[in-house]
């Protein structure tokens, strides 16, 4: 009996917690993914999808600020697109800490195009 109410009550915590934190925020047109490029224009490379990426980042996501030292970034393709995973690292002694920073995908096309800028996912 003890243990089925540990399991209900881990369940509905669990729950309680996934419903609190709320929706996952995702760009999919406007300023933070624009779509201008037309699908004739050349591949990009990993570099040039980093500029991409770091162009649809906000001006001080990579900092420097009193937190934030800048960022790293980590471009991989899949499925015919760019997927550019950029995370935040405060310096502390030469070291890059990541812990309690914020990170972003961003997901653009074989030429640039933005297809999503999802923050903090």
């Amino acid at each position: 009996m003890r243990s089925r109410i540990a399991s209900t009550l881990w369940v509905l915590w669990f729950f309680a917690g996934t419903a609190l934190s709320g929706p996952v925020l995702v760009y999919r047109e406007g300023e933070f993914c624009p779509r201008g490029l037309p699908a004739t224009a050349p591949r990009i490379n990993a570099e040039q999808a980093i500029a991409h990426a770091k162009a649809l980042l906000p001006g001080d996501f990579c900092g420097p600020t009193y937190f934030v030292n800048g960022c790293d970034f980590e471009p991989e393709v899949a499925y015919d697109s760019w997927r550019v995973f950029a995370r935040q690292y405060k310096l502390v002694d030469g070291d890059k800490r990541y812990g309690g920073l914020d990170h972003s995908y961003v997901v653009l096309d074989v030429v640039g195009n933005c297809l999503a800028n999802i923050p903090g996912t």
